[in-house]
């Protein structure tokens, strides 16, 4: 049981604190439980079970059932930086929407106010598009792309 307490202490001490989000405990069965750093976890021992206590719950795990304790990371609020961020702009022309500096492949899409689309269509290799609104009913159109929406009013 020391043994276990000391090895415990010393992957405490050996991994560092930031980064990591949670307390994870696997079990031999395949069950994880985690427990967010944010909510404090304590953990003591008695002679046959862990006891991890939090702002928000008490738990108690027997050791024979325990697989290992890990440190995870919620890497999903995380993203990588892009020095090549593209700022798409849209110009307007008598009955043409040109949209330029889009990401290339992109659907550009017009939706009628109602939800419906009325056209899709696909930016080229360097992120431009023109679109021609000439056949359109007049009235309300919104242009939608993966980074960039604006509204049309044709009268």
């Amino acid at each position: 049981m020391r043994l276990l307490l000391s090895l415990l202490g010393a992957v405490f001490l050996t991994v560092p604190v930031f980064g990591q989000n949670y307390l994870t405990i696997q079990q031999k069965d395949g069950q994880e439980f985690s427990f967010r750093f944010e909510d404090k976890p304590v953990i003591t021992y008695t002679a046959t079970d862990l006891l991890l206590k939090t702002a928000k719950t008490d738990v108690q795990y027997p050791l024979e059932t325990l697989s290992k304790l890990t440190f995870t990371v919620d890497a999903t609020g995380v993203n990588a930086v892009n020095d090549d961020i593209r700022k798409p702009t849209y110009f307007i022309n008598d009955y043409e929407i040109s949209i330029t500096d889009a990401k290339a492949g992109s659907t550009v899409s017009v939706i009628a106010p109602d939800g419906k689309v009325i056209g899709t269509y696909k930016t080229d290799p360097d992120g431009n598009v023109t679109i021609s609104i000439e056949d359109l009913p007049a009235g309300l159109f919104f242009i939608n792309s993966e980074n960039l929406t604006f509204k049309v009013l044709k009268k």
